[in-house]
């Protein structure tokens, strides 16, 4: 693999900042290395829910009382890493994230309660700016990892690149890495001073410097990058690939897909074993390294992994009552009235078509913006925000994501191509004649369950224009757009206003790029506004609207419309069992 200039430049100016552990001399014969592992915790800290007497089947309270039996049962105190995005997705991490914020942030606490030797800094994480994450990189006692997050200003990481932890004298370096396609989903403000280099090339460097200079026995790749395929150096997710092309690394831990992986790749000389978790602390990954050492030579090294399921285990009461505390500040934040609706909810009734859930988005986004169009998704696949009065929890049900909300401009063909994508990557057009499928959704067989095939957080409609979508057409002639919203006609070429999230607007589930034909240069030109977080603008109608009325916009249908009733009512038995 060919070395990137600027990475060896960027080493060199490092090297005065890295602390350089000394060699410790060994003792020869066999050591029994545990490393665990979690990954996209999401704020989900507590077993308890926040409303009523809930309770999380998964919850890092639970990993923790796991982790503390694993301990009492090793002679070599064992390894804990996190590989980040833990500050978003819960209302735990966005009350310390932006409400109390003059204490250490929980997080902090966690990581020195649980004993972690090392976090990974995740792409969410970055998403809540840098007041945020510049508090936890100075408050962690744990070091703090990403060495492609480069300074602007002098080439430097931003973060740690690399930590060393030694166990009996066994030196295990971890190099940290975080997502390089974070400037694609968030806004530039987010991570200003920054830019991030692609994880292969990084880490080709960073294994050479650390061999020459720590001289480690084992070493580990700890990224904040999903797992791909060994073919495809994806910027996303490219562990796989490295795994494949990078010579001198043990164990590659994933994260960021919330997949549940563990395998070993060769790579033309050894082979590296790429493990993941899942996400939200359903499972531990567990890699067991064995090394045999002579005159602080490695003579043998075997390695193993598995994913440890964390289901019907019990919580840490001694974790419990150590946060309760905080829980209890989260609880009372969480509970506060915050308006009203008139009707139920329910998220899954945005993959058949208009419903309450994505209209209540588009008439906020439509009226706080005054833009033309509104794009949308659902953000959540199955969940129910009952008629009456709102907290907190309920408009992180609504909205999940700490999105901003941006206007756009975009040309009638552009909003038409991006529909085109979006739908194409929902059902399966053409439908057939004997089909019995519209949506494109398959069996995971290590879930047990029917999924759709791509994000369905990708699968955004539109409000401010009336369409149909015909299953019996192809990409590129399913959207038919009628007319505008208020009988207006719809024109190819005229520019529109579009309201749109940040996460979209930078490139998030390619719709703009690949869809609209917008490079990352083009979208932020036809940029005409930038707004605040999406869920703080829904807070803020409730409270100009303490009682909403809730109706559909009525923007769209697929069309037969009695061919793809009966079709999605198949496909709804089998993504939601409960029907």
């Amino acid at each position: 693999m060919q070395f990137n200039k600027s990475i060896l430049v960027l080493i060199v100016l490092f090297l005065p900042f890295l602390v350089v552990a000394k060699p410790i001399n060994t003792k020869d014969g066999k050591h029994v290395i545990n490393i665990y592992a979690t990954n996209d915790l999401h704020g989900r800290f507590f077993d308890s829910t926040y409303i009523d007497k809930g309770v999380n089947q998964s919850s890092l309270s639970i990993v923790s009382e796991y982790l503390k039996n694993e301990r009492a049962n090793s002679k070599i105190d064992p390894i804990l890493l996190e590989l980040g995005d833990n500050l978003q997705g819960d209302n735990a991490s966005f009350f310390y994230n932006y409400i109390d914020t003059t204490g250490k942030h929980i997080l902090t606490e966690i990581v020195e309660y649980m004993k972690y030797d090392a976090v990974v800094v995740g792409n969410h994480d970055i998403e809540t700016g840098g007041k945020v994450y510049n508090k936890l990189k100075n408050e962690l006692s744990a070091p703090y990892l990403a060495a492609n997050a480069i300074r602007t200003n002098d080439g430097k990481p931003y973060f740690l690149p690399y930590t060393i932890i030694i166990r009996e004298g066994i030196r295990i370096a971890v190099i940290g890495l975080t997502n390089p396609n974070i400037p694609s989903w968030l806004t530039p403000s987010l991570w200003k001073g920054m830019e991030f280099k692609k994880i292969p090339e990084t880490t080709s460097y960073w294994v050479n410097y650390i061999n020459q200079i720590e001289k480690p026995h084992i070493i580990i790749v700890a990224m904040h990058a999903g797992i791909g395929v060994e073919s495809d150096p994806n910027i996303e997710d490219p562990a796989l690939y490295t795994a494949s092309k990078i010579k001198g690394i043990d164990v590659i831990f994933a994260a960021h897909d919330h997949k549940v992986f563990n395998k070993k790749v060769y790579n033309g000389e050894d082979s590296v074993l790429v493990i993941e978790a899942g996400n939200r602390a359903q499972n531990v990954s567990h890699v067991k390294i064995t090394i045999s050492i002579e005159n602080d030579n490695v003579v043998a090294k075997s390695i193993s992994g598995a994913v440890v399921n964390m289901s019907g285990l019990p919580a840490d009461r001694d974790f419990n009552q150590h946060f309760n505390a905080k829980f209890l500040k989260v609880k009372e934040f969480t509970n506060k009235k915050i308006g009203s609706i008139t009707k139920d909810i329910y998220s899954r009734d945005a993959f058949a078509g208009p419903s309450l859930y994505i209209d209540l988005i588009h008439k906020i986004q439509l009226e706080t913006t005054k833009a033309d169009i509104s794009f949308a998704s659902p953000l959540n696949l199955d969940v129910k925000i009952d008629k009456g009065d709102l907290n907190f929890q309920d408009l992180m049900n609504l909205y999940p994501f700490e999105n901003q909300l941006y206007v756009m401009e975009l040309t009638g063909q552009e909003i038409k191509n991006y529909l085109e994508l979006s739908y194409d990557q929902w059902i399966l057009a053409p439908v057939k004649p004997n089909s019995k499928r519209l949506f494109r959704i398959k069996y995971n067989i290590e879930r047990k369950k029917y999924q759709f095939e791509h994000y369905f957080f990708s699968f955004d409609s539109a409000a401010g224009i009336i369409y149909e979508v015909n299953i019996n057409k192809p990409k590129g002639e399913m959207i038919n757009i009628k007319s505008m919203r208020n009988g207006e006609s719809f024109d190819l070429k005229r520019r529109y206003k579009v309201a749109i999230s940040s996460y979209r607007a930078n490139g998030g589930g390619d719709l703009l790029e690949k869809g609209s034909g917008l490079d990352s240069n083009e979208r932020s030109q036809r940029v005409i506004e930038r707004m605040s977080d999406i869920r703080e603008l829904v807070y803020q109608y409730f409270k100009k609207h303490p009682q909403v009325e809730l109706e559909t916009i009525n923007s769209w249908k697929f069309v037969p419309e009695n061919k793809a009733k009966q079709l999605i009512q198949t496909d709804f038995k089998l993504l939601f069992k409960n029907l």
